[in-house]
């Protein structure tokens, strides 16, 4: 019989353990084996824990800039900053040797730098002149290669027949300049960088002076070798720009105490020119690919206008790919709003419901792949991030509705169409005739849908069969139908009752 301690006791005079670890004792006692290979396993798995998360692979990722800063540059910047994210690295190294570029790119750029919640580094291999060192202030630390450069980056305009350089007009220069000035001095100071240096390779007319001395004269844009922008100034003593003078990209990766990190290199694909001519085109190739589904029911599942939309609309999604702003959910959104239409016509026609949510997905899809969505933003980009893909998108949708309707209006009396009718495999022995053969008899006649219309297909009446089309609805099979028009061989029905 099992005896209480004596310290312990129950209410209402019971006795009971000062606390319950006789019952662990009593256990551990019986099954001693299996109490110590439990010890074993929780220390080994204490012992394996820190191994397993020093072993996981550490990623750095890599931009090569090194190229004047145009829309490519932004689309390689985009599409390496979703990489480093989608890998877990732990710092992206802008690669830069740039003779600068065009402003609005530069500024979203910077802005896709300033959402980006990994560190960004900034390798000035040779030189980051104008844009570059534009882009190199939005970056957390600045390193450069012995000999290398960084500065000079007063905005200018150059010239469309690309003869060089043009003249600003004195009031439109002023105001770009305040506004770049502007622009640089808060990145500069968002990352900690000195906002004075930055505006100084900005405008001319700012004298640079520290601790006393005058490191740039008014009537100078600042440009700062490695040396000059590692040398120190004040107390403490801080670096006027560079972080530090590295020779090689792998001694710079070590400097960042990930020597031995997996390294990514994101590079050109070779498809930015024609990502910038897609994204440009969109609302054209949105236009192609809804006009050619609707032509693809109008015409009875011919095969050819699919393969158009197929077409248009992976242009579409791979322009953007390239761009740097669509994600494989998109594709996935628009292939369910697809799937969803097809319920709609084939499976459950005339409940609307399910057609209406997929034409919503696509439209959705179609938007969402136009925006620049930052890690960690909000489900639903603000309106600045949609205005323009949405006005796109509409501009598009618009444009094959009216396709449509004047294909509705025209399509059916042409020559075309009328060989594209269902009119395969159909004798008078069998039922059929066609719409000539009793075109005299035909107008008026009420009848049923022998096929689903879509808008396209067959009716029967008074025991012939005839190939009807309808003035754009969809109508089910068996539903009661009488004929509005006939022009030659094409027989217009409507739904009766």
């Amino acid at each position: 019989m099992l005896r209480q301690p004596e310290s312990a006791s129950f209410a209402g005079g019971h006795r009971h353990p000062a606390g319950c670890n006789w019952l662990a004792v009593g256990w551990a006692q019986r099954y001693p084996l299996v109490m110590t290979r439990m010890l074993w396993l929780g220390l080994a798995l204490t012992l394996l824990v820190p191994l397993g998360v020093r072993a996981e692979p550490v990623t750095v990722c890599v931009i090569a800039i090194r190229e004047d800063i145009t829309h490519n540059t932004l689309y390689l910047v985009r599409r390496g900053l979703k990489e480093a994210v989608a890998t877990g690295a732990k710092a992206v190294i802008l690669d830069m040797d740039t003779n600068g570029g065009r402003v609005d790119v530069t500024e979203d750029i910077i802005k896709a730098l300033q959402h980006s919640p990994i560190p960004v580094y900034t390798f000035v291999d040779a030189k980051a002149f104008s844009a570059g060192a534009y882009i190199a202030a939005a970056t957390t630390n600045i390193y450069m290669t012995p000999g290398s450069v960084i500065g000079a980056a007063t905005p200018v305009m150059l010239s469309s027949g690309g003869e060089g350089v043009m003249a600003l007009p004195k009031s439109y220069e002023e105001k770009l300049n305040s506004a770049m000035r502007a622009l640089i001095r808060a990145t500069a100071e968002q990352k900690g960088h000195n906002p004075d240096v930055f505006e100084a390779m900005v405008d001319s007319d700012k004298e640079l002076v520290i601790d006393g001395k005058t490191l740039n004269p008014k009537g100078k844009l600042l440009t700062l070798t490695d040396t000059e922008a590692a040398r120190t100034y004040g107390q403490p003593p801080m670096a006027l720009l560079s972080a530090g003078t590295v020779k090689t990209l792998p001694d710079l990766i070590g400097k960042l105490n990930l020597a031995g990190a997996n390294v990514v290199e994101i590079k050109p694909y070779g498809f930015e020119v024609a990502a910038r001519w897609i994204t440009t085109l969109s609302p054209i190739l949105i236009l192609i690919g809804m006009a050619a589904i609707y032509f693809e029911f109008k015409l009875g599942g011919i095969g050819l206008p699919l393969l158009v939309a197929v077409a248009a609309f992976g242009l579409y999604f791979f322009g953007f790919f390239a761009a740097g702003l669509a994600g494989w959910e998109d594709v996935v959104v628009f292939a369910v709003g697809l799937l969803l239409i097809c319920v709609e016509l084939f499976v459950l026609p005339g409940h609307a419901v399910p057609g209406v949510m997929g034409a919503a997905l696509i439209l959705v899809s179609l938007v969402m792949a136009m925006v620049q969505r930052w890690p960690g933003g909000p489900i639903i980009p603000a309106w600045p991030e949609l205005h323009v893909p949405i006005l796109s998108v509409t501009g598009g949708f618009v444009g094959s509705v009216v396709v449509m309707l004047l294909a509705g209006r025209f399509l059916p009396a042409s020559p075309f169409f009328r060989r594209m009718e269902l009119t395969a495999a159909t004798n008078t022995s069998e039922g059929y005739t066609t719409a000539t053969s009793a075109a005299d008899n035909l107008l008026g006649a009420m009848g049923v849908a022998e096929t689903m219309l879509r808008p396209s297909g067959k009716g029967r009446f008074s025991g012939q069969i005839v190939d009807v089309v309808t003035e754009g609805e969809l109508i089910e099979k068996d539903t009661a139908i009488k004929i509005i028009e006939v022009q030659g061989s094409r027989v217009v029905v409507t739904q009766t009752g």
